[in-house]
Order: C-alpha cells, then structure tokens, then sequence
C-alpha cells in the first residue's frame, strides 16, 4: 500500500426556541440550488415556511443560500457541558445531536424539541469523540480520554451500556469513521495505526500501519475511505477491495506551510467530489479525483487550538455548498465551499468553537466551544 503502509487482517429540560437580540446581517445575492430533506412537522417555532411533516406528500424542502445563511442568529444555547466539548455529531435525518465533552458527560439532544433528552456518565473511560450510528439515537461509537485504555466502545442510549469494547489501538484515538449502513467503522490513531473494526467483533479485522499520528474516514456511499497515516499525503481505499492497498494517494506538501504538516481531520464532501483536510494550521479543499488544490479557507495561522491540542473541526453543508469552521477568538465562518468567499461570520463565543456543524436536513448550525449555541435563519 506504498505510503499507506500495509493492511492485515485480523431527563429532558428546557424547550421551545427564543430568538436571542442579535442582529441579522444584511443579505446578498443567493446561489444556493441544492435541496435538503423534507424536515419534520413542528420543529423549530418560526420555522414553518422551511419545515413541514415527513409524511406530507407536499412536503417543503429547505434550499441553503445565501441569504439564509447570512440571517443565521441563536435560537438556543445549552450550557450541559462543565467543559470543553470534544465530539458532537447529527443523525442522519437530524432529528437528534449527540455531544460528548472533557466532563466525562455525554447528552443527547432533540432537535425537534430542541431540549436535551438524555444525559449519560461515562465515568471510568471518558469520552473523547462520538458518532451515532446507522442514524440510531439510542447507539453510538464512542472513544476512551482513558490514558491507559485506549478503547472504543459500542454504546445502547436506552439501555446505558456497553454492548461491546473494542481493544486494539495502543494511543489516543484520534478519529471515528461509522460505515454508512454496514456494521462496520474506522478508527485512527497516536499508535501510528488506522483500524477496521467489525462491530459483532471485538478484535480488528483489519489494520493499516502508518508513520505517525493517523486519521481516516469513509466517504457518505461507503464506497471509498481516505486515510492519513502520519506524512503529507491522502491514502484513497476502496472498502471491498482495501486488502489490495491504496488506488490511489494525493500529496499535501506542496500546499502546507509551516513544520506541522500532518493532516488533523480528513472529510469528503457528500457529493463525494472534494476532501476537506484540515491541519494545525490551515483548512484546505482537494479535488477528491485528482487530488488538486481546490481552494484554501483563511483559518488564520496560530489559530488556537482545542483544549485536546487538536485545531478545530470543520464541516460540509449538507449540499456540499458551504464549509463551516470555528477560528480564532471565538468567531465561526462560513465559506462558499469551491472559492473561499466568506458568507457569514457567526460571533458570540469566547473561545474559538471546537466543532461546527450544519444539521443534515433542517435550517441549522451548531457550535460547541463554551457554550453548545443553535443558530436558526432570523428571516424564518
């Protein structure tokens, strides 16, 4: 697998939206054309125009643009967490929110109700990263903050426990990829090692040894995943067939400044044409075909980093038309995805957000730094 090294195998509180005093920005010309889900009846209070039942043949459906996402003001803000967020993730239909933080907490969220349904305790291995999987509220992979376990667990929400540990990584994890629909997940590693795990097993079925720190994730189809194994360059794997090793790897290093070159986050678009890599300092666009520079977002070098060391999360639209991203001083920018421009500057935070996230089929944005803030259009 060249660089890529080889593979072996082997109680709800609070309620109802509140618009906070901000200010909307003033609107400019939209562009946005792609079509969101049908989101579901009642949702958000003031929402009605973007929203209707799931069941209605008539069903609306949101388009992003600009204008909506320059109206984009606080609806809510949730104060759960006694410390920094380290994971936070949607359902696919974006019904629910899942965050986990550096208080050993983990809470679920309706984003229907916008309330917080569940709160959980993960007491003797912490929580460092989390994902629903399969679009299932009660389940999830979680990461041990354990320094000496380095675990991942596979989570039951209604029944609050564990339905499996997975041993096998050495050091922190680093990354939690779930397969789209196959009981299956990646995880990358401090241990210089990218894992696939089976989720009826215990044990890895298969291993990708890197260089150094690793990452990987598999894009929206689970068709191809994309793996950093410690250098500068994009390892692309087709999941059938990853025992073959890479078909193909793009190089970073023309594009990254600085000595940090390592690549910290790695994300395809959902239209499955771009990969989003994110470094200590800079958030770079690659053609997800030919591995070429697309576009860099000004994430400002020196940006400070989470409470974990890592920079912070970015994020698709769900149109693959906007990237979002926390930067420095507390401030969350949105860029048209394929130039860079910037659309909208969401302020409010005292520190800069570790994760940022558009909802995958409603009108919303959520940030985490020290507070968890909901942002819905002011127009709406």
């Amino acid at each position: 697998a060249g660089d890529g090294g080889t593979w072996l195998k082997g109680p709800p509180e609070g309620g109802g939206w509140s618009r906070s005093p901000h200010p909307p920005r003033a609107p400019s010309a939209g562009c946005g054309r792609a079509m969101l889900g049908a989101p579901v009846a009642g949702a958000l209070p003031g929402m009605a125009a973007a929203m209707a039942s799931p069941g209605a043949a008539s069903a609306q459906e949101v388009k992003l643009s600009d204008p909506l996402i320059k109206s984009l003001a606080v609806g809510k803000v949730f104060r759960d967490h006694q410390s920094g967020v380290t994971g936070m993730d949607f359902t696919y239909d974006g019904l629910h929110l899942v965050t986990c933080g550096e208080d050993n907490s983990v809470f679920v969220y309706s984003c229907e109700r916008a309330q917080r349904t569940r709160h959980l305790r993960c007491e003797k291995y912490g929580c460092s990263l989390i994902k629903f999987l399969h679009n299932d509220k009660d389940g999830a992979v979680a990461a041990s903050r354990s320094e000496t376990e380095h675990v991942t667990k596979y989570w039951d929400f209604h029944e609050n426990k564990y339905l499996r540990l997975f041993r096998g990584h050495t050091g922190r994890t680093l990354s939690i990829s779930p397969h789209p629909y196959e009981d299956m997940f990646l995880s990358g590693s401090e241990d210089k090692s990218v894992m696939l795990w089976d989720l009826r097993v215990e044990k890895p079925t298969a291993k990708i040894n890197g260089q150094g720190p690793t990452i990987a994730s598999f894009d929206q189809q689970g068709l191809v995943f994309a793996a950093c194994v410690g250098r500068p360059k994009v390892h692309l794997f087709d999941t059938r067939n990853f025992a073959k090793g890479e078909f193909t790897c793009f190089d970073l290093a023309p594009h990254i400044r600085g000595d940090d070159a390592l690549a910290r986050f790695v994300q395809f678009s959902p239209c499955g044409k771009y990969l989003l890599v994110r470094t200590a300092s800079q958030l770079l666009l690659m053609d997800a075909f030919d591995g070429e520079l697309v576009c860099e977002y000004p994430v400002a070098a020196g940006a400070e980093a989470a409470p974990t060391g890592a920079p912070p999360v970015p994020s698709f639209s769900p149109d693959s038309q906007y990237v979002i991203s926390g930067v420095a001083g507390g401030d969350t920018c949105v860029w048209q995805t394929t130039n860079a421009r910037q659309v909208q500057r969401l302020t409010g935070h005292t520190s800069a957000p570790t994760r940022a996230a558009f909802s995958p089929a409603h009108a919303l944005v959520v940030t985490a730094a020290e507070t968890l803030a909901w942002w819905i259009p002011e127009s709406a």
